[in-house]
């Protein structure tokens, strides 16, 4: 099982999606609707149902003018955040660095003549087996 979730621009769009939901022969307490804020809707479907399911909603949004919420709708809402942290935690006041070394070394300047000469010993060792 999985939700089919879709935001509207109009509450009527939702119920009329609701309904024909219904209609198809959803059972009501599948379908989870939200009317604060952006009106959306989710829909508790079986592995078969999703597509019918989005079918039907897409059918219910083809009727709205407006289609989807505008990203400025969707901009206008509150944003919920939660503070996972636990409350036993405590930021500590002054924090420590750590030290720690770091190495350079100048790059040869002729590191493909080197791989080249390599090169060439393999291609003779080889070739005087």
């Amino acid at each position: 099982m999985r939700y089919l979730t879709h935001q509207f621009a109009h509450l009527e769009t939702l119920e009329r999606a609701r309904r024909w939901l219904v209609h198809a022969g959803f059972d009501p307490a599948q379908i989870h609707a939200t009317i604060d804020g952006i009106p959306r809707i989710a829909v508790h479907v079986a592995p078969g149902q999703a597509a019918e399911a989005g079918l039907i909603i897409d059918a219910a949004e083809l009727t709205d003018p407006e289609g989807l919420p505008s990203f400025w709708d969707l901009a206008r809402q509150p944003h919920v955040y939660h503070d996972h942290r636990a409350e036993s935690e405590s930021v500590p006041g002054e924090l420590e660095s750590k030290t720690f070394v770091v190495g350079y070394q100048v790059p040869n300047e002729r590191s493909d003549l080197v791989t080249s000469v390599t090169a060439i010993e393999m291609r003779d060792a080889y070739l005087d087996r």
